[in-house]
């Protein structure tokens, strides 16, 4: 995964190392919050005791913090994503076409959570997926 870094990017990325002590692989800003990916087993670490190294660079950069923890596993990664929501299901699929696509099982309940706010955790999904797993588009079918 080769990602582009700007200043304003650096700059989120070295505040982030510097207050929890965790390097992130990936940031960027959605809306109004800067998302951070770490690495497998580090989120706790990057939350500190009570949130606090969270409520740091919340308060440093003036923006609301989202972690998820990487997984080269796109499955768990979605989940992680989706986290603390749960899927009934998540699975690889291809289309005629040859296109891999990463479907989320979804109940109304979840379904209608990747929906409000304006698709935020949709976008934020494919925002992800296209980041990390750049040959996979995401997909939300009903359970049965």
């Amino acid at each position: 995964m080769k990602l582009t870094i700007d200043n304003e990017t650096f700059r989120y990325l070295n505040a982030f190392g510097t207050l929890t002590g965790v390097i992130a692989q990936d940031c960027f800003e959605l809306k109004e919050e800067i998302v951070y990916v770490v690495e497998p087993g580090k989120i706790g670490v990057a939350v500190g005791k009570g949130g606090a190294n969270i409520k740091k660079v919340e308060g440093l950069l003036n923006k609301k913090i989202r972690l998820v923890e990487y997984s080269e596993d796109p499955n768990t990664f979605i989940r992680n994503v989706i986290f603390p929501l749960k899927v009934k299901n998540v699975y690889i699929s291809t289309k005629s076409s040859g296109e891999k696509v990463i479907n989320i099982q979804a109940d109304v309940k979840l379904k209608k959570a990747l929906m409000r706010n304006g698709k935020k955790l949709y976008k934020l999904l494919t925002i992800l997926v296209g980041r990390h797993f750049p040959s996979y588009g995401v997909g939300i079918v009903d359970t049965q």
